[in-house]
């Protein structure tokens, strides 16, 4: 199994945009992670929910970077 290689960077942190929290309903509202790796396919990207051990693979679309605030 090959992995792409993500364009987001791995370890950016993500919350779930209103496309992804009414596609995957057994994840909170506003639920956040961060991005480990690429997945096999284009469209995906490999996350880690906060508060869960195992990664997921998760459409791009789902996911929305969260940009630290500047001070």
């Amino acid at each position: 199994m090959v992995r792409r290689k993500p364009d987001i960077p791995v370890g950016t942190r993500f919350k779930l945009s209103k496309l992804g929290e009414a596609r995957n309903p057994r994840l909170e509202r506003g639920a956040e992670g961060t991005i480990v790796g690429g997945s096999r396919y284009k469209s995906s990207l490999r996350v880690v929910i906060d508060g869960r051990k195992t990664p997921l693979s998760m459409h791009r679309d789902y996911i929305e970077p969260i940009t630290p605030n500047a001070v």
